[in-house]
């Protein structure tokens, strides 16, 4: 995935985990256009910071292709479990081959999870680059479910809301995509949790990558 297909792609939803002593591997994958899947892995260096690394990738089709690398700091201000809203701070630097900066990202993350319902948000203002064109822009992401018969069932939305500058490949604005969603999770192990996330992302206006199903498993031990 290039930075084209990068900066015009859904967005995804990025929570307040791990927390201190826990780990965190998480497959995504988008399965319209050329296929693009993230494997990231996060570690809990305390309650409040998390550290790890991204590789994104294309596939199968035509074999797996590699495209970038991610650096990936989180830094929760509280809970959201314990909380009324949770808040945090996740920056993340992406290169592609040869070792060059290819987007700089800081996305402010809220969410609440209780009995019945699981709000997420996330704000993203992002710098991508490449081949000496480069854009920058604001984009979001937003999730509402409720349990539903031991399932987190809602609408999931995203989009690109803002070019701050720059050209309009790298920072697209007016791309707004939304779709139900469903998410399960369950205990795995010991100490672990599974989490299994399906949306269908609609493309409702603007020119970005079509519409199209999205799934992620994640795993916390």
């Amino acid at each position: 995935m290039n930075s084209f297909d990068f900066a015009h792609a859904q967005e995804s939803l990025d929570q307040l985990e791990p927390v201190g002593g826990e780990k965190q591997i998480e497959w995504l994958g988008t399965f319209g256009g050329d296929r693009e899947h993230g494997l990231e892995l996060l570690v809990g260096v305390s309650d409040r910071l998390a550290i790890g690394g991204e590789i994104e990738f294309e596939g199968p089709n035509n074999g797996l292709t590699l495209d970038e690398a991610s650096a990936i700091l989180l830094y929760r201000f509280n809970d959201p479990k314990a909380t009324a809203v949770g808040f945090g701070l996740m920056g993340e630097v992406s290169m592609g081959r040869g070792a060059r900066v290819t987007a700089v990202e800081a996305r402010g993350i809220a969410e609440n999870q209780n009995e019945r319902w699981w709000l997420q948000g996330n704000a993203i203002l992002r710098h991508a680059r490449e081949g000496g064109r480069q854009g920058t822009g604001i984009a979001y992401s937003v999730s509402i479910q409720r349990s539903v018969a031991g399932m987190w069932i809602g609408l999931e939305a995203s989009g690109h809301a803002v070019r701050l500058g720059g050209q309009r490949e790298f920072a697209p604005q007016g791309n707004h995509y939304t779709g139900p969603s469903v998410t399960i999770e369950r205990d795995f192990g010991a100490e672990g949790e599974i989490e299994i996330g399906l949306a269908w992302l609609h493309r409702m206006t603007g020119d970005g990558v079509p519409s199209a199903p999205r799934a992620f498993v994640q795993y916390t031990f």
